[in-house]
């Protein structure tokens, strides 16, 4: 019995080193997951503008399509913003002005970010398109247009209504 006890003894010792050791890594974990995330800032404005536009999307019960939703890949097309979603057959032009609010909200809220110095440099399209998907028959029609970032911010606040806005994007909308 006498050994039993000084076997607890030994590992009651041994506990707080080891609870030591263990909150020493975890901590050095979430150090460095905190500096990553505030340390790029540029993922971190695309992630607030990704989510802005997602929210507004789901606000209104557009649903998008997954994995369309993207700044340009490439050099050439690294200033302009893609954007996919999806609607009933009778309301995709319901569909495609509020995708332009949507990112016409995140454009304004990456300008407040900025403007308040929270981050220094955002990932501000010049050009966004946006694509419908409007299922008619078997097959879809596919509705797109482009518009200006200061267009779809004044569309978002309000500025220009939405029968103006068409008017000024309609030689970009394309049927598919």
């Amino acid at each position: 019995m006498e050994k039993q006890l000084t076997h607890d003894s030994d590992s009651c010792k041994l506990a707080p080193a080891f609870i030591d050791r263990l909150m020493t890594k975890r901590f050095h974990k979430i150090l460095i997951t905190v500096l990553l995330i505030f340390g790029f800032e540029g993922l971190w404005a695309n992630y607030a503008f990704y989510r802005t536009v997602t929210n507004t999307c789901k606000s209104y019960r557009i649903e998008m399509q997954e994995g369309e939703m993207y700044f340009g890949r490439e050099e050439a097309t690294k200033n302009k913003f893609y954007l996919s979603v999806k609607s009933n057959r009778n309301n995709f032009e319901l569909a495609l002005i509020v995708a332009f609010v949507s990112v016409g909200q995140a454009v304004k809220h990456q300008r407040y970010m900025v403007q308040k110095g929270l981050i220094e440099k955002s990932a501000e399209p010049k050009t966004v398109h946006v694509t419908v998907n409007v299922p008619v028959t078997r097959d879809e029609m596919v509705i797109s247009a482009s518009a200006t970032a200061d267009q779809v911010v004044q569309l978002a606040a309000g500025k220009i209504d939405s029968a103006e806005f068409m008017r000024l994007i309609k030689n970009s909308m394309v049927t598919l």
